[in-house]
């Protein structure tokens, strides 16, 4: 906290499974809604200077990391996860002692904690008391069997299809959502209702956010908030007036910095990793 560069960055910090309770078929796992994810402003500073502080030797491959936590039970395997060595190297991985300007809570991995700015949280190890440098990829149960994806088009298989490269999970993708209106709500006939909520590009900046008032046959770009950056949320609103009574679908859609916008079809792999969907909103007009 004295020798080394202090650094600032907001991040969002979002579970591997969030929104899993909405896959159909379904899958196994704790049933998320959308709300398995927060922001917020770390402080501490950057892997790349401690590493290079301790001396990384030619040959390095992956750096590995592991938390005070222990497995409930004996056999389990101790929790670890491991970037390669360039992603630990550039400068924007960190290990935060503070969040939101205070110290690091308990419940958010006091005393130190990894953040991995646009990776799942699967990554952000807490409590961080043990950083080791491999020369060789990293093979323990959490890198190789558990938390990897189908390595398809946005990690998404068909229900049963068996024979498929798995990887771990890594990069996040563009997610929106409204949060000032719910499905069912009633919205006035005429009258203009302003229509809010927050979007994140994942690995990337938000670049645009759309927003349709029929169902996504005709969309309108949003007008966006404060850039907080590159990782963080960030507000949007838009205007939508219903021109006669009835049910409308709003509907709002997130591109990132790099051109990567959400689908309008869900992905869907067995361990319900990676959903971002465009999200619906139904209402009604009276």
């Amino acid at each position: 906290m004295t020798n080394l560069p202090r650094v600032e960055m907001a991040a969002v910090n979002q579970c591997s499974g969030n929104s899993r309770g909405f896959f159909q078929p379904r899958v196994a796992g704790g049933e998320w809604a959308n709300g398995a994810m927060g922001n917020a402003r770390w402080t501490g500073v950057r892997l790349k200077d401690v590493l290079g502080q301790a001396g990384v030797k030619a040959g390095a491959v992956a750096v590995r990391f592991d938390g005070m936590d222990e497995p409930l039970l004996p056999d389990a395997p101790d929790f670890m996860k491991s970037l390669d060595i360039d992603h630990a190297r550039d400068g924007e991985v960190m290990i935060a002692y503070a969040m939101n300007g205070e110290q690091l809570p308990l419940l958010n991995g006091f005393p130190l904690r990894l953040i991995v700015p646009g990776w799942y949280s699967t990554y952000w190890v807490k409590m961080l008391n043990d950083i080791e440098v491999l020369d060789g990829p990293d093979e323990n149960y959490w890198m190789k069997t558990a938390y990897t994806i189908p390595d398809t088009p946005h990690a998404s298989i068909k229900p049963g299809e068996t024979g498929v490269k798995m990887v771990p999970i890594n990069r996040m993708v563009p997610r929106s959502f409204i949060t000032n209106i719910k499905s069912g709500d009633t919205v006035p006939v005429g009258a203009t209702t302003r229509v809010r909520g927050i979007a994140l590009g994942g690995d990337a900046g938000v670049g645009r956010v759309g927003f349709s008032g029929d169902g996504g046959k005709t969309w309108q770009d949003a007008e966006l908030g404060k850039d907080e950056g590159t990782y963080s949320f960030r507000q949007w609103q838009a205007e939508f007036a219903p021109p006669s009574k009835g049910n409308y679908a709003l509907m709002v859609r997130c591109t990132n910095s790099k051109g990567v916008a959400q689908p309008d079809q869900p992905n869907w792999n067995p361990a319900g990793f990676m959903r971002n969907v465009i999200e619906t909103t139904s209402v009604i007009a009276a």
